[in-house]
């Protein structure tokens, strides 16, 4: 006997009631993730403290912290731990998702989910079209960040303490990463 397996879209789960994780689908398959630990949010908030001023005083479009709806294909919705999206791309929302690439995505990789971030939404995120991509580790202290290059990403840099990040989409932006780590 075989088992058909459905392949589920955006508009199947759009109206399922909030998960206390993340509820996100990699080419139709449902994959549920924890709340993010304390560390991890807070990381995050920094990184926000930082970046969402920038975007707000340039007029650049919207910051957010926390997860978002993000349609990249109706088999392929992600929550990413923070986003960037222009101002001219606003116009992509709808009441509870935006949909296509942000322009920035920064992911703080959590070790029980590491691959997640560094090898399926690397792919998915340069598959389609998040200009630039970040990846925050805790565990290195570091942040990488990734710039999209005729639809594959390159790396723009390794960054640590003392340094300053350098980011194509939010040009101008300075950050050390030990205002985050």
């Amino acid at each position: 006997m075989s088992v058909a397996v459905k392949k589920l879209t955006w508009d199947d789960i759009k109206d399922w009631p909030e998960s206390p994780g993340r509820t996100e689908l990699v080419d139709g398959r449902l994959v549920m993730s924890p709340v993010p630990a304390r560390r991890h949010r807070r990381i995050s908030q920094r990184l926000c403290r930082v970046i969402e001023p920038f975007v707000e005083s340039r007029d650049l479009g919207e910051f957010y912290d926390g997860p978002i709806n993000t349609v990249l294909d109706q088999h392929v919705h992600y929550e990413p731990d923070l986003c960037f999206i222009a101002k001219d791309r606003l116009r992509l929302w709808d009441p509870v998702a935006f949909h296509g690439p942000p322009d920035l995505i920064i992911e703080v990789i959590s070790e029980s989910n590491r691959q997640h971030d560094t090898v399926t939404k690397f792919r998915d995120y340069a598959r389609y079209g998040v200009r630039e991509y970040w990846l925050a580790d805790p565990a290195a202290n570091e942040i990488q960040v990734w710039a999209l290059e005729s639809g594959q990403y390159s790396a723009v840099g390794t960054f640590r303490r003392g340094q300053r990040v350098t980011s194509r989409v939010l040009e101008g932006l300075r950050l050390d990463p030990a205002q985050v780590f």
